[in-house]
């Protein structure tokens, strides 16, 4: 049942949306606000998309309208082509950069505006919106991390790509002891590439089976991390170590470096 409303659903939003491909190509913003402006005059729209910034196929006179009703988006279809005039202020500031625009004029393909105009043939701009259905999949737009971003599930950042580890890894050089210098979070919880090392088997084992066999890989688990130098486990616990240390020295808290 709720499959069934789900797929109504969509096809409601697709039967209100329409796509629109404007000539010629409009340079600035004020001229694709322009758009949402004539569109507006058709009926109250809920969502309007320039797809100049689509991530996967950008196209830079390409729109999508959103209707608040079926009849509107028809209206839109039937009233295709839509030809316009998009003419300066009169009393727009000298500066070139700046344009301040009029309303639209929406005006019939096949006859041109007789009225008289003060404007400059220069400075009035003529568009046409060709308005068709379009078959975007609306469920799928949101949901795709590429054309929606914020939609879930937010992963949490690895401490190895954390604000931390970036900076660390953009001062400390290549070497062998770089792993362990980058290592700031995870308190050597991390090795070999990012992946959670067990520490109570070698790789390649599997877990041991009896307690005499997990006592004796302990022990050997032991002996190696006695032999693992302290700064591969992380710049974290040597700061703390020393902060330690200074306190027992001058009797009184040490102020640390991050606070």
């Amino acid at each position: 049942m709720s499959g069934s409303r789900a797929i109504t659903r969509a096809a409601t939003l697709a039967r209100r949306t329409v796509h629109v491909k404007m000539f010629p190509t409009p340079r600035t913003f004020p001229e694709r606000r322009e758009v949402l402006r004539v569109m507006e005059q058709l009926g109250e729209v809920e969502m309007f998309r320039s797809l100049k910034y689509h991530p996967k196929a950008p196209v830079p006179n390409a729109f999508l309208s959103m209707f608040r009703t079926e009849a509107a988006a028809v209206a839109a279809l039937n009233q295709s082509p839509i030809r316009y005039r998009l003419m300066p202020n009169d009393s727009q500031s000298e500066d070139p950069s700046t344009e301040t625009l009029l309303g639209s004029t929406l005006t019939p393909p096949d006859h041109a505006p007789a009225e008289p105009s003060t404007a400059k043939p220069n400075d009035e701009k003529i568009f046409e919106l060709h308005i068709s259905t379009t078959t975007i999949d609306h469920e799928r737009y949101l949901r795709s991390p590429s054309t929606n971003p914020l939609y879930g599930p937010f992963i949490p950042i690895s401490p190895v790509k954390s604000y931390i580890a970036a900076s660390l890894d953009a001062v400390i050089s290549p070497s062998m002891w770089a792993p362990g210098l980058k290592d700031w979070e995870t308190d050597g919880s991390q090795l070999g590439g990012g992946k959670v090392a067990d520490l109570e088997s070698e790789p390649g084992q599997s877990m041991p089976v009896t307690s005499i066999e997990w006592r004796v890989n302990r022990r050997q688990t032991r002996r190696r991390e006695k032999l693992i130098p302290k700064v591969m486990m992380g710049l974290k616990n040597l700061r703390q170590e020393w902060e330690a240390e200074q306190e027992l020295k001058l009797g009184k808290p040490v102020k640390s470096a991050a606070s």
